[in-house]
């Protein structure tokens, strides 16, 4: 009974939303003229309740409801992530201001995130095979309805039903490689696992193994849209609306590394002197690099003939996945330090990103870069938010962004001369990525428009949101010390 009081108080925040999601329903339900104000203004209350919470349960560790879940310093950083992205993103992007949502709606949208944020919370904790598949389906499940949020819309639809097909595929099959796992082991629970492969393993069962993790990996690379697991990734953000797009580009992918890292770093490698090993049973970083490797490359070379906003940022958020992936193969603390502070500069560099093309498309209607030509005319503050963010995407200093990519790269030198040249290949392709993002700053400033367009006006609210992600990433560089420090705490768990 202690350890149900115990569990129940530590799952607040989870608690918190689920009563939330619970309210909004209600509330959407009596179809009352204040029903979407009340919604909004319960969904963001909820994530704020919820998020301070977290912050409260920091210093906690220790395993919930039978080893289910485990709340630890690692797992209090995921869900602060995450219920802070899901949070900027119901704030920056409104019915108001996305012309694709204005009219549908509002509070089974709001419900919907609501839901995705607990799965992607109970991803980041799950400490069992059990917890970890069944919170993944929860997570593919309400973002295959939101894909499909404009229900009268061809390619939205279209979308939707790829983003099924690809999930199908990937989530059986990594269902049928954890039922292997578990056949192998007779165990659901991760430290068991862990505990049973650090027993030894004959040669028979070390290549059963390797197929169970290749298996298992295909639900973790279609989580953070890792080659070769990536083709839904392209149509699906250019047919979902676009602030489902940008959410979908940051909270389920940091829920997928969470995992990622719990199920190979907990599970499936065995602790030696510190925090973390890398050296296990298995030598899971080769294996990870080619992945990494490969998400990198294809993501920066398909960016770079793309003339649709949606789909190049598509592409580019593949790229930054196998960038990401660098602190997962480099995973000493230094290394979790870095994946997590790569997180962080990608939240706020991406969804400003997505924020100017949103706001574009408000006004234009269009998510053709052919269209941005003289932008740079007609709203100088637009542009140069834009700039600010594509810069931070390429890694230029002294933006956040750059201090993401000399963490990862750092950390990945730290390995040893063997590692030099991945990070070789992943400094090549962030010269790569430089020309395309380089490519949309020349459309805005220097090239010419076919005809004169009127100035573009931007609302107070737009223009403060806008404002703030800039400031995001600019600012951290002045508290950077702080914020490291802060940080070494999460990566040594």
């Amino acid at each position: 009974m202690q350890d149900v009081l115990t569990s129940v108080k530590w799952f607040e925040p989870e608690l918190i939303l689920t009563g939330v999601l619970l309210l909004v329903v209600l509330v959407d339900s009596t179809l009352a003229a204040w029903r979407n104000v009340a919604a909004r203004v319960l969904t963001v209350g909820g994530l704020l309740l919820a998020l301070v919470r977290v912050v409260e349960l920091r210093g906690v560790s220790g395993e919930i409801f039978s080893g289910m879940a485990v709340v630890d310093p690692l797992a209090s950083f995921f869900k602060a992530l995450l219920i802070g992205a899901s949070l900027l993103v119901i704030l920056a992007f409104t019915f108001r201001n996305s012309r694709e949502l204005h009219g549908l709606g509002q509070g089974e949208f709001y419900a919907l995130m609501l839901a995705v944020t607990i799965s992607n919370v109970l991803m980041a904790t799950a400490n069992d095979l059990a917890m970890l598949y069944l919170a993944l389906e929860m997570v593919s499940i309400t973002s295959y309805v939101m894909v499909a949020y404009m229900k009268g819309d061809r390619m939205s639809n279209e979308a939707s039903l790829k983003y099924i097909l690809f999930g199908a595929v990937s989530t059986g099959t990594m269902l049928y490689g954890l039922s292997l796992l578990y056949g192998l082991t007779g165990n659901t629970s991760l430290p068991a696992i862990r505990d049973f492969l650090a027993a030894g393993l004959t040669d028979a069962n070390r290549l059963a193994v390797y197929a169970i993790a290749l298996l298992v990996f295909a639900g973790f690379g279609f989580k953070t849209a890792a080659v070769p697991f990536h083709f839904w990734c392209p149509d699906v953000y250019q047919g979902a609306p676009t602030p489902v797009t940008a959410f979908l580009s940051v909270a389920p992918k940091a829920a997928g590394f969470a995992i990622m890292m719990r199920f190979f770093y907990q599970g499936l490698a065995t602790p030696r002197a510190g925090p973390w090993d890398l050296v296990g049973t298995i030598d899971w970083a080769r294996v990870l690099i080619l992945v990494s490797v490969l998400t990198m490359t294809v993501g920066n070379v398909a960016a770079l003939t793309q003339t649709n906003m949606k789909r190049l940022l598509a592409y580019s958020s593949i790229a930054h996945a196998g960038y990401i992936m660098m602190g997962v193969v480099a995973l000493s603390q230094n290394g979790a330090r870095a994946l997590m502070i790569y997180l962080l500069a990608y939240l706020v560099m991406n969804l400003g990103a997505f924020l100017v093309v949103t706001l574009v498309h408000l006004h234009e209607g269009t998510f053709d870069l052919r269209d941005y030509p003289g932008l740079y005319r007609r709203s100088p503050f637009l542009t140069l938010a834009m700039a600010v963010f594509l810069l931070s995407l390429m890694g230029i200093p002294p933006l956040v962004g750059f201090m993401g990519k000399l963490y990862v790269f750092a950390a990945i030198v730290e390995r040893g001369p063997s590692y030099f040249w991945y990070a070789a290949v992943g400094a090549v392709n962030a010269a790569i990525a430089a020309y395309y993002y380089a490519r949309i700053l020349k459309t805005m400033i220097i090239d010419t428009p076919p005809a004169e367009k009127p100035p573009l006006r931007l609302a107070f609210a737009d223009a403060t949101w806008v404002s703030l992600l800039l400031a995001a990433n600019v600012l951290p560089l002045l508290w950077w010390a702080r914020i490291e420090a802060s940080l070494s705490l999460y990566a040594g768990r």
